[in-house]
């Protein structure tokens, strides 16, 4: 596969987005921006379309950089389901808020889509830029704070909400999606040796008084394979965001000084535990620091906030996810946070001028980096000391 020129390609979609919306003397600037090593499947852009007596359109656009050799190892079509969230399933979420009549303050709210490049290794994607509407991304080199993990975990209860209620309205085209969207551990096998290799970077950084327990953690019940076993859950099955972490998401601070948070990244849309999430932004954005303060807190807003949301959309949270059920699935996958950040930690706290690339022959192991930051073995022992705090180390 040759060079592709990712601004061209954005060029020729912004061109005919402005055709479809009769901008027929329409000037159209594109500039590449970064996000400071927070993207890594993407080169991203902000866009304008803008012509006299018209309104100027102002774009966010992701235009994909995953080479052959980690698309045929990462088990998730990444850009295909973030068209199908764009072109299908937020359509469906929005009729659901819209039949539900509920307040602003009580939707799920995402950018809005202007449209896409389906062509294999040009894969585009044009969004409105709520850059320009004063949304920011959290920094990701900082732990999440009380106001922010709040509303974090307040629009995440939404989604999931959603997904629940789609399943109520239509049960049998729910089911055929949940089998479609299922998690493939085919292509696990080859993230193994990436795996390997990461383990022994959090064992290398782990306090020498607790290098031991991760070792033997890692060993009997810390494998990849056992990784995958979160994403083929027994318990309730719904439509997880998968990656949501504060990098997927903006916010900005209200003039009430509250914080509104939207999800902003749908590349990783699986069928499995609501936990997952929970999870990801716990222990991918937060330091030990904030769980000693906030963990059970947070844990017990996302819960009150389920159910909530599920009330909104007229449903019974001890029908959809009894009490019982929602602790029994908070300790069964605990684990997976430790897990997690043995994998994520070098790559979410790496310095943007180390950050990885998927576009070439190393594929998935060009996520093993090889300088990390100083703040990697502070997250990594964080996470090392909860857990055996916790009495799972």
């Amino acid at each position: 596969m040759g060079t592709i020129d990712t601004e061209l390609i954005l060029r020729e979609l912004v061109y005919n987005i402005a055709e479809e919306l009769n901008y027929t003397d329409a000037k159209i600037d594109v500039q590449e921006i970064t996000t400071g090593g927070a993207n890594y499947s993407s080169a991203l852009y902000e866009a304008t379309i803008s012509e006299a007596n018209k309104d100027k359109l102002e774009f966010f656009a992701k235009v994909a950089v995953v080479g052959e050799v980690a698309r045929s190892q990462f088990p998730l079509a990444l850009f295909d389901i973030e068209r199908f969230a764009y072109n299908d399933l937020l359509k469906k979420y929005a009729k659901i808020q819209d039949k539900n009549n509920l307040h602003d303050d009580n939707r799920l709210v995402w950018p809005k889509f202007y449209g896409c490049n389906p062509k294999l290794y040009e894969e585009t994607i044009v969004l409105e830029n709520l850059a320009k509407k004063g949304y920011v991304t959290y920094n990701r080199l900082k732990s999440i704070d009380w106001a922010y993990a709040s509303k974090a975990v307040e629009s995440l209860a939404k989604f999931h909400a959603l997904s629940i209620a789609y399943g109520e309205e239509n049960p049998e085209e729910y089911a055929k999606l949940m089998a479609k969207m299922k998690f493939k551990s085919s292509g696990v096998q080859e993230m193994g040796n990436a795996y390997e290799k990461l383990a022994g970077m959090a064992l290398a950084v782990t306090k020498d008084e607790n290098k031991e327990r991760l070792k033997k953690y890692i060993e009997k019940k810390g494998s990849l394979v056992n990784m995958t076993k979160f994403y083929q859950p027994t318990g309730i099955k719904l439509l997880t965001h998968g990656d949501y972490r504060p990098s997927n998401l903006m916010h900005k601070t209200k003039e009430d000084g509250t914080i509104h948070v939207i999800p902003v990244d749908f590349q990783t849309i699986t069928a499995g535990s609501p936990i997952i999430d929970l999870i990801y932004l716990i222990f991918t954005g937060s330091d030990e620091e904030f769980r000693r303060q906030h963990y059970e807190q947070l844990v017990e807003h996302y819960y009150q906030e389920l159910t909530r949301a599920l009330r909104n959309l007229n449903l019974d949270i001890d029908k959809h996810y009894p009490r019982k059920n929602f602790d029994n699935d908070l300790k069964d996958f605990l684990p997976f946070g430790l897990i997690l950040g043995v994998f994520t930690l070098p790559v979410i706290t790496v310095e943007a001028e180390n950050a990885p690339t998927l576009q070439g022959e190393d594929g998935i192991n060009s996520m093993v980096i090889s300088k990390t930051s100083n703040l990697y073995p502070e997250r990594l022992n964080g996470i090392v000391n909860d857990y055996i705090r916790w009495g799972i180390l």
